[in-house]
């Protein structure tokens, strides 16, 4: 690509997949965010593209998105009078050398089997691409022996990625080899793509595992606990006259292990009203929580409640059999995968950069030290979770409550109406 001055990084790379020793090599590249994984992609696709006459390239991508952003990089790079054709649908670019150039993405599935590389294959940020989907993909390059590049930054220690990286280290295979970014003999490059002032601002802002992973670039352990520094937030306050409240509810049927818990935080982020409820009927555990809102309406800014299974049930019943609370704000929540992700993921920033304090109850520290991470490589989705016969209740209200504190920008209110409740 014209302008391409690889970095000494890069180059360790191009010299594995440029040289006549080239085939069957597989490359595996461990790389932190902002390092220039694209850019290398792009130029050795581009090598491939124009050096070998009637090739076929391939890039592999997590998504659509990052496909067609690597697709428009060549296009926008490549002069009109080399370029045959280029389909922005199918993502194919064909040179006037007969060479083509690729792009797919994990979300094809099945549809990718039956591909032939005859130049190279590589696959973008792999540690995210579901091991089903790289193994339908890893035939492609049989025929040729063609040179496959893996590279990415990391994410946990299993999957694919984790495996190839491994062997390549171990070098008991001679046409496997692992290049690790992090390596201190890159320093001097890595710090002219990130400074190491920019860096530092990300270690404030990020938890922990993600600034590890993205920034760092290092591997993490595929399960474990996920909050940490939680018991040096420990405050022992309670609701004065000036706090307003932002409050989340985690519901239960109320009769089993598992409870209902709501959370209330004031406006600094504290816990200053933690309620457990169980073993009392579903309209005892409503009343009780009508009674707290009751209270402190002037006070409550937003609650936030879960709504999945009972959820919807609980929410109408609090509302219709209080008509009087109708005027505070709710915000609903819905549990997903990755919505739930999303609000463990700040409960635990804010724990690493003390910007949340608890009660310290001794049930809500035992869930929030027992509180787990677990990766799936088949789907590359971590889930959070309670381990087996313990409980994430008071871990959710209060995640719920500090998702309500972070949103509080937002207006509205919570109605029920003829065609059920909703956030107007």
């Amino acid at each position: 690509m014209k302008g391409f001055s690889p970095l000494p990084h890069q180059q360790d790379v191009l010299d594995l997949l440029t040289k006549r020793e080239r085939l069957g090599r597989i490359v595996t590249v461990k790389s932190s965010r902002q390092k220039g994984k694209s850019l290398l992609i792009a130029n050795l696709l581009l090598f491939y593209a124009f050096n070998y006459k009637r090739t076929s390239n391939f890039c592999v991508s997590p998504t659509l998105k990052q496909s067609k952003n690597l697709f428009k990089m060549i296009v926008n790079a490549c002069p009109n009078e080399i370029v045959s054709s280029s389909n922005a649908t199918d993502l194919d670019i064909e040179f006037i050398n007969r060479s083509t150039i690729s792009f797919r993405s994990a979300e094809q599935g099945d549809s990718l089997r039956g591909y032939t590389c005859k130049g190279i294959l590589c696959v973008d940020e792999c540690a995210f691409i579901p091991d089903d989907v790289f193994y339908k993909i890893l035939p492609w390059v049989d025929v040729w022996k063609s040179p496959i590049l893996l590279v990415s930054s990391p994410y946990v220690k299993s999957g694919f990625f984790w495996h190839y990286y491994s062997l390549g280290l171990q070098g008991d295979n001679p046409k496997m080899f692992s290049i690790n970014w992090s390596d201190p003999k890159y320093k001097e490059s890595m710090e002219k793509l990130l400074p190491s002032e920019r860096l530092e601002e990300y270690r404030k802002i990020l938890p922990s595992n993600q600034f590890k992973s993205e920034y760092l670039g290092e591997f993490l352990d595929d399960a474990g606990s996920v909050f940490t520094g939680f018991k040096e937030c420990i405050k022992n306050l309670s609701i004065t006259n000036n706090d307003s409240l932002y409050v989340g509810i985690d519901w239960a049927i109320g009769n089993s292990g598992d409870d209902t818990v709501l959370i209330a935080l004031n406006q600094d982020g504290c816990e200053v009203e933690q309620m457990i409820l169980n073993n009392i009927s579903p309209t005892d555990q409503i009343n009780r929580i009508a009674t707290f809102l009751r209270k402190y309406k002037s006070k409550v800014k937003v609650i936030t409640p879960e709504t999945n299974s009972i959820g919807n049930v609980y929410i109408d019943q609090l509302f219709t059999d209080n008509p009087d609370l109708k005027s505070i704000r709710c915000e609903p929540f819905t549990t997903t995968n990755d919505s739930k992700n999303k609000i463990v993921t700040q409960l635990q920033n804010a724990f690493e950069q003390r910007k949340i304090s608890i009660l310290g109850t001794e049930k809500e520290l035992n869930e929030l030290g027992t509180y787990a991470m677990e990766f799936n490589p088949h789907t590359k989705k971590i889930t959070y979770n309670a381990p087996n016969g313990l409980h994430d209740d008071i871990c959710m209200a209060l995640a719920l409550a500090y998702n309500g504190l972070l949103n509080q920008s937002k207006t509205g209110y919570y109605a029920v109406t003829a065609f059920g409740h909703r956030y107007i």
